[in-house]
């Protein structure tokens, strides 16, 4: 049996969330009738299991909510920071044709057996599975880049939404992170109108994608800006 208490204390203090009690009963019956022995495994690795659920969870369903309706830049200052759920991530420097584009452009390279620059070689066997040529082969040009200018996410700890934008380019973040990723957010500014501004070394990606946000790609989300009329 996992040890409740002692995961449920050191996600508290890694992450400043308290779990659900009733989301937590179910992630542990989950685990244990997944895993024989979960009894004999270290804490460090009873606690890697439950927050690998807590990362592809609805943050509503998974924590208790840690942020006041009226949205305070203290909240963030407190150690370690807030745990917090990316409902939306834009581009907002880059217009939405361009980057639907661009999203297309990248699609048909790999469509066409290209294989991405983000995904490690084939070892023999697995191209002997896949078919794919043993012999390097030359590409006909250069796998496609999404711009980059400024995003702006939609952040939530499960009931208070709020904007926060970039002001300069934060490295772990990037406009395909898929939906419902969780990320850390220390330190940054509250500006009027309630946008938190993002300052560099503040927002740590944990990861995470729950199935229930799978069909909400960066593609269909552009192609419902933009096309509303086929979204139906």
């Amino acid at each position: 049996m996992i040890d409740r208490a002692s995961v449920t204390d050191a996600i508290k203090r890694r992450y400043g969330v308290q779990l659900n009690p009733s989301w937590l009963t179910h992630c542990l019956h989950h685990i244990n009738n997944d895993m024989a022995g979960t009894s004999n495994l270290h804490i460090e690795a009873q606690i890697r299991l439950v927050v690998e659920q807590l990362l592809n969870s609805e943050i509503g369903e998974s924590c208790q909510a840690t942020l006041s309706a009226d949205l305070q830049a203290r909240q963030f200052l407190n150690p370690p920071g807030a745990f917090l759920q990316i409902q939306e991530i834009m581009d907002i420097g880059v217009s939405k044709f361009a980057m639907l584009e661009a999203v297309r452009a990248k699609e048909d390279y790999e469509v066409r057996g290209m294989r991405p620059s983000y995904l490690p070689p084939l070892d023999e066997d697995e191209e002997a599975n896949t078919g794919e040529a043993a012999e390097p082969v030359e590409p006909v040009d250069q796998e496609p880049k999404l711009p980059r200018g400024m995003l702006k996410l939609m952040l939530t700890d499960g009931r208070t939404r709020f904007s926060a934008v970039e002001m300069a380019k934060i490295e772990q973040l990037h406009v395909e992170l898929p939906i419902g990723t969780k990320v850390m957010v220390s330190g940054g500014k509250l500006m009027p109108l309630g946008v938190f501004q993002l300052e560099l070394g503040c927002v740590k990606v944990l990861g995470g994608a729950p199935p229930q946000y799978a069909q909400f790609t960066l593609k269909q989300r552009l192609e419902k800006i933009l096309h509303p009329e086929g979204q139906r």
